[in-house]
């Protein structure tokens, strides 16, 4: 019989911040604010014994669920020894008496969200992280841990974007001298134009990247300028230079086509590469105080991966939201509104089931989630974020059947970050 082998419970979706990059308070979010009913926890007991891995957060602040701690210790009293329990949270709740009830109750592991270590970062008047309280939950870990379990895990998680690149080195100092154990760096999920310009992610492939850089260096040295290509399609009469340009595209789409690779001519035109090659730098200094201090450091890549997968679906991974329903990735866990390569698109949940009136093994092994999960996991997904032609928000916004993608699947996956690699998470 077939079990997954992680599960993420979103234990609340209530949250004691209103962070400007949250997707809760996105335009079109329509995530409503509730708790898990521990009933709804308890119905999983029979599949605890089989996962890895338990992690119990989602859009919420896992600390405001009020049983937190019992959650905790049912999860750990029906877990293997081995398997791990964790979550991610802002840690404005955590003083020295929680952190000891939550490493008591079986708690493996803890990530804090730290984006800046200047207290002045976000004004701190928005409800935004604020950097002395994340080192007073630190130190609040550091002290329970040392008392009670050393192997206790304490993390923290940070959103890279153009405003707080430069202090990645610093963070990771701190992080050192905070007996930190990791450090989990993601990407901004352009939720709405503000976090869409300030993203440092290219989603055109690391290959596609390399070749047109390629081709960009050549065409500078003969004085071309391949942004004239796109003005000059449109013009009966065309100049040398202009012609010029032509050729060179043509040259550049004949060597994607060799290597199966879609050419999103103007996305590759308008990245940022002085950008990237400084955030290329900062990740080295990064990973060298790291290593020298024995932390862990995950660093996303700056561009799409050549090949896309799913960690999720790899992961034989599920997803609980705080109402009960019972849905397969991040992606596809709420109702809220994003951005692809410029333009608004309405992601829809993917439900297979609700744990207030579905047992998750039923759902897990059902028909129809097993054939989204052998779909998935082919890791053949349309090229949303390398398409001139993209997006076509009716692949998501479809509130029915779901519409076919250009490659004829079902699986709403080719608007989605995760596969490009950019996003990590707990």
């Amino acid at each position: 019989m077939s079990y997954p082998e992680k599960i993420y419970v979103e234990l609340t979706t209530r949250c004691n911040l209103r962070c400007r990059m949250c997707v809760k308070y996105a335009e079109g979010s329509c995530i409503e604010e509730g708790d898990l009913p521990i009933s709804a926890f308890r119905s999983m007991s029979s599949t605890l014994p089989h996962i890895r891995e338990l992690v119990l957060n989602g859009i919420g602040e896992p600390l405001l669920h009020p049983r937190l701690e019992e959650i905790i210790r049912l999860a750990r009293s029906a877990m293997k020894p081995d398997a791990v329990i964790g979550f991610q949270s802002n840690g404005l709740l955590i003083d020295i008496s929680r952190a000891g009830s939550l490493i008591e109750a079986g708690l493996s592991t803890l990530c804090l969200s730290l984006d800046s270590l200047k207290t002045d970062h976000f004004g701190n008047n928005n409800g935004e992280h604020a950097f002395p309280r994340v080192v007073e939950a630190v130190d609040c870990l550091n002290q329970a841990r040392n008392k009670l379990r050393p192997k206790f895990r304490i993390g923290i998680e940070t959103v890279l974007s153009r405003e707080n690149i430069d202090e990645l080195p610093d963070i990771v100092h701190w992080a050192v001298g905070e007996q930190i154990d990791y450090l989990i760096c993601t990407h901004l999920i352009p939720y709405d134009k503000e976090s869409e310009s300030l993203t440092l992610f290219n989603p055109n492939a690391e290959d596609a990247v390399r070749i047109f850089k390629k081709y960009r260096d050549l065409a500078t040295d003969q004085g071309i300028a391949l942004e004239d290509c796109l003005k000059a399609y449109h013009k009966f009469s065309k100049t040398e230079k202009e012609l010029q340009a032509i050729k060179m595209v043509a040259e550049i789409r004949q060597e994607f086509d060799a290597k199966e690779l879609r050419l999103n001519l103007s996305g590759l035109l308008e990245a940022d590469y002085q950008l990237a090659e400084h955030a290329e730098k900062i990740f080295a200094q990064a990973e060298n105080i790291a290593a020298a201090g024995g932390l862990e450091l995950l660093l996303p890549p700056l561009r799409a991966e050549n090949n896309r997968s799913c960690r999720f679906i790899d992961e034989k991974a599920v997803f609980i939201a705080a109402n009960g329903d019972i849905v397969p990735c991040h992606f596809l866990w709420h109702t809220y509104s994003s951005r692809v390569l410029g333009g608004d698109i309405e992601i829809q949940p993917r439900v297979f089931g609700n744990l207030n009136r579905d047992s998750l093994e039923q759902a897990w092994q059902s028909e129809e989630y097993h054939r989204f999960r052998k779909e998935a996991g082919q890791h053949v997904y349309a090229p949303c974020w390398s398409c001139s032609q993209g997006p076509c928000p009716t692949l998501v916004n479809d509130r029915g059947d779901f519409a076919n993608d250009c490659f004829g699947s079902r699986v709403p996956c080719g608007h989605c970050q995760w596969n490009l690699g950019g996003i990590r998470c707990l």
